[in-house]
């Protein structure tokens, strides 16, 4: 009988709960629309800040991260420990998306806006309806290898 060894990343050790992820991107779906249909650049910049506060800090002052974690709770979801390296990068391509729809909306590049919009809703959506994470993709092609020894 084999051992097995679950491969985790090489960067950090640190876990988050991937429950708490695929929710946020629920509420990442829902601002992204707002904002689009509303064209208000103001939105993009704060979904900018949480996401930010989600990939450079612990999330601890992220209200979607809070919002989340809220409803995980009261829907008592068992949690589902997942590699956070990953998720904070890919939370990182979230603070360049948001800035970039923000900017084109402030440049009044409507279109612009709306397919780069476009990109964020369809990775918000494989993440927050089918758990698949596009930017962990990313992590995982570029900056994974780097870890390994």
């Amino acid at each position: 009988m084999s051992k097995r060894i679950a491969v985790t990343c090489p960067v950090s050790t640190d876990r988050i709960n991937e429950n708490v992820a695929r929710t946020a991107a629920f509420f990442v779906i829902s601002f992204t629309l707002v904002g689009l249909y509303l064209h208000n650049p103001f939105i993009f910049a704060l979904l900018a800040i949480d996401f930010a506060l989600r990939a450079f800090t612990n999330g601890n002052y992220s209200l979607i991260k809070f919002g989340s974690k809220q409803i995980v709770s009261i829907l008592d979801i068992t949690p589902k420990p997942t590699d956070a390296a990953p998720k904070k990068f890919a939370a990182g391509l979230g603070v360049f998306f948001s800035l970039l729809i923000g900017v084109l909306l402030f440049l009044g590049l409507q279109f612009s806006a709306n397919i780069t919009g476009a990109v964020l809703l369809f990775c918000a959506v494989l993440e927050g309806g089918f758990g698949i994470c596009l930017g962990c993709i990313v992590y995982t092609l570029l900056i994974f290898p780097l870890g390994k020894k």
